[in-house]
């Protein structure tokens, strides 16, 4: 199955036009990768609420876009890419007591990445490429988050070697 960029594009755009009446939130992640430390990536998102679907309990509670830069070793040496991305996001949220509220998260979304990567320990060979992210936190007030995450990147055996990557991020949000 061959997915072009502009299909891809279409699928954020749609993603992005279905929740525009919500409450946002920014959010920024850095990102290592487990292996190698060698791989770094600069995440900038947006989120929204999306609605609940009559009682399904599967629907997840935001939907996230997201822009990244990524620092990695290829073949010719250290290079930058860059990708673009949307992530539907389940979130459970509880109080501690008092005004402290923690939460778990997951994720599971699509990446479109502006060039492939191959190195010694990394193989992502195309452009298209699903995350997979888990995810706790804790609210600081009612508009600023932090949290810590690992997340898995692969292009699901769509082309091979899929040797994917692995990150642990640290991720900040502010609800607007």
């Amino acid at each position: 199955m061959s997915f072009s960029r502009g299909t891809v594009g279409a699928i954020l755009l749609a993603g992005a036009s279905s929740v525009l009446a919500a409450e946002p939130e920014l959010g920024v992640s850095v990102a290592r990768s487990f292996d190698t430390h060698e791989t770094d990536i600069l995440r900038l998102t947006y989120r929204r609420p999306l609605a609940p679907r009559d009682g399904a309990r599967w629907w997840p509670q935001q939907l996230q876009l997201g822009a990244s830069v990524w620092r990695v070793p290829d073949l010719g040496g250290v290079t930058r890419r860059f990708d673009v991305n949307v992530t539907p996001v389940w979130r459970s949220e509880n109080a501690f007591g008092g005004a402290a509220k923690g939460y778990v998260e997951a994720g599971l979304g699509v990446y479109l990445l502006s060039h492939t990567i191959n190195n010694d320990n990394n193989r992502l060979p195309s452009a298209l490429e699903f995350g997979s992210h888990l995810g706790v936190g804790v609210q600081l007030d009612p508009r600023l988050s932090v949290g810590l995450a690992v997340q898995h990147i692969s292009n699901a055996g769509i082309k091979q070697p899929n040797g994917g990557i692995n990150l642990y991020m640290l991720t900040a949000s502010y609800r607007l």
